[in-house]
């Protein structure tokens, strides 16, 4: 998760759990420290076919055009089939 979106009302840095990884390096070479971990209850989809999991993001202050990243353990918890070809994830 990029902090731009952690930054929201409702969350702050007392939602953080502390990260004690070394710092992350980017495709282009810069360090960054993370924050920290969040956990959030996260729906996905939409009306009928709505299902929440728990996903625990690791929050990054870095540029960004995504909001987040979801990663391999939250569409395992899914049961999720992603498809990069029609930007699309069946669950």
């Amino acid at each position: 998760m990029y902090a731009h979106l952690f930054q929201i009302p409702q969350l702050d840095e007392t939602h953080l759990t502390p990260y004690m990884g070394s710092d992350l390096q980017g495709f282009n070479g810069a360090m960054t420290k993370p924050w920290g971990y969040v956990d959030l209850i996260v729906p996905f989809g939409c009306e009928e076919t709505t299902k929440s999991i728990k996903v625990k993001f690791l929050v990054v202050d870095c540029p960004s055009l995504y909001q987040c990243i979801i990663g391999r353990t939250a569409i395992a918890d899914l049961i999720a089939v992603p498809s990069t070809a029609h930007l699309k994830m069946k669950y």
